[in-house]
């Protein structure tokens, strides 16, 4: 009896750890793909610290009731309590109630009651609870038995992306055989808004490398994106097929689905802009941010670097396992702090180093994400001899991680214009390398934003990094979709504008077009661009 007693409790204890943290568990579930998609780590530091999490918790909840085990006052204070906060949790994730700021009172009500029922207990009351209760610990066990399953399935998880990780080998190219042809190089600043960048501009902002560029350069003032999200975006422009929604799996294709036709297709890396190119004889590299190049696309790239290491559920990239599941850890003592007295909130907030760093960690994963890539970036266009080149680059993205006053990276408030003015110092940074290399006069360079500032769609609403001045660059929040789209052609001296509208699917259209020659000035930019409609 005492042996089924503990194994009643140890799975009731289970039970309470997938309930209690079902706000944490629900993303790892419910997209363990997508966690592994963007990841630029090992499985291992995704699954793993999940896995030792809930055996942490489970254990904890496993000490918390085993004095809990026999009738009387201990039992159903604890009980009592851990079932009444359920309500704080209920509250905290909108099920049932629609306001967080109501969750502190209902901690109050919880622990009130708790007070009540311990001071008023009397052994006359034990048969009435144990009645009550009994019907509770059963649905508990079911969840222990859910929770046993749930860690069968990271643990699967964990196996299956451990497989997905396997290199995948890159194009062999022949260096011997590579023709030799005028380069062309592709820069994708994401989330680059033309309104921000060239039509209203935030005062007393300068960006002299876009304006020196755009000098030079064809700027298009009316190229509208298909979508607003980089993961459907970037695959779209380089299959030429307007993406709208993703399902990810373990593989390296996903699927994808095509806004015009309503289809699910498989994402075919063959049939894209860089296999266009090695059919022109180009060789082929990508330094990216972001989207997991290396899985997407190895067969049509000789040369691929991609990164991605800001927090996924305070999961980082790169990390020992330890290390992650201590950022799970964290993230889990703030969601407690939030259901607490705000006073009490507030108080521990500011006596904790550990939440407090935990705070900015996004800002320096940013940081570090980007001196990364400029240093691959360079390395890649110092090589001449991939002459079809993709830099898709982590800036303007919010939130902010630089100061534009003071030229240095930040973990305190910083806005989209800084980041947007830090892209204008990495544009200068290409220019300058390839005039030094002797190749920015006889090169093509297409730069773009994959799309607008998402103002309304995510930074506004979410509170994400949004700042005074975001406020007032972006008129109170207004979105303007258009991102920036620009065209220097090899040896081009004058500006030009195209004013008619623009649908950026087109680009892979567009490079096929320039690689195959047809395109040699402006005014055969200006006249293709017509016939594109």
């Amino acid at each position: 009896m005492r042996q089924n007693s503990l194994v009643r409790t140890t799975l009731c204890a289970l039970g309470f750890t997938v309930t209690y943290l079902f706000w944490i568990l629900k993303p790892i579930q419910d997209a363990p793909a997508q966690e592994l998609y963007h990841w630029g780590g090992h499985a291992r530091e995704v699954f793993v610290p999940y896995i030792l999490f809930i055996l942490a918790v489970w254990l904890l909840f496993t000490a918390l009731l085993l004095p809990a085990r026999k009738p009387g006052r201990v039992r159903a204070a604890i009980w009592t309590f851990l079932l009444l906060c359920i309500a704080c949790l209920l509250i905290k994730l909108n099920i049932f109630y629609h306001r967080f700021d109501s969750v502190p009172a209902a901690f109050d009500c919880a622990a009130i009651l708790t007070l009540l029922v311990t001071l008023s207990w009397r052994p006359s009351r034990a048969d009435r609870f144990e009645r009550v209760l009994k019907p509770i610990t059963t649905i508990f066990i079911f969840l222990g038995l859910l929770g046993a399953f749930i860690l069968c399935q990271l643990f699967w998880a964990d196996l299956r992306g451990s497989l997905a990780d396997q290199h995948r080998p890159l194009h062999q190219r022949n260096a011997a055989a590579t023709v030799q042809l005028h380069r062309i190089v592709w820069i994708v600043f994401d989330e680059l808004s033309f309104q921000q960048t060239y039509e209203h501009r935030y005062p007393g902002l300068r960006l002299p490398a876009f304006d020196s560029l755009a000098a030079s350069s064809t700027l298009f003032t009316h190229a509208t994106p298909f979508f607003i999200r980089t993961e459907e975006v970037l695959p779209g422009l380089f299959s030429g097929i307007p993406f709208d929604k993703i399902r990810n799996t373990f593989s390296a294709a996903p699927s994808f689905h095509n806004a015009v036709t309503g289809d699910w297709q498989a994402f075919d890396q063959h049939d894209t802009l860089f296999k266009d190119a090695l059919s022109a004889g180009y060789s082929t590299a990508v330094v990216g941010w972001y989207n997991p190049y290396c899985r997407l696309i190895p067969a049509v790239l000789d040369s691929c670097y991609w990164r991605f290491q800001v927090p996924s559920n305070t999961t980082l990239a790169g990390q020992i396992v330890l290390s992650n599941t201590g950022n799970l850890a964290i993230q889990a003592v703030r969601g407690v702090l939030t259901i607490l007295p705000p006073r009490l909130t507030i108080y521990l907030m500011r006596r904790s180093r550990v939440l407090q760093e935990s705070l900015a960690g996004s800002r320096v994963t940013e940081a570090e994400d980007y001196q990364d890539l400029q240093s691959r970036a360079d390395q890649l266009l110092r090589d001449p001899s991939y002459n079809f080149v993709l830099l898709h680059l982590p800036v303007p993205h919010p939130p902010g991680f630089y100061n534009r006053h003071t030229h240095q990276f930040t973990t305190e408030e910083s806005s989209y214009i800084d980041n947007l003015a830090l892209a204008d110092s990495w544009l200068a940074s290409i220019v300058q390398t390839l005039k030094q290399t002797n190749q920015w006069d006889s090169s093509t360079v297409v730069l773009m934003g994959d799309h607008g500032w998402r103002t309304q769609q995510i930074w506004r609403p979410m509170k994400i990094g949004w700042t005074k001045e975001d406020e007032l660059a972006s008129h109170g929040g207004q979105y303007d979709p258009r991102p920036v789209y620009l065209v220097k052609l090899p040896n081009q001296t004058i500006a030009t504008r195209i004013e008619t509208p623009y649908n950026t699917v087109n680009t892979r259209k567009l490079f096929d077009a320039i690689m195959a020659h047809q395109i040699n000035t402006p005014a055969d930019l200006a006249a293709w661009t017509q016939s594109t409609h």
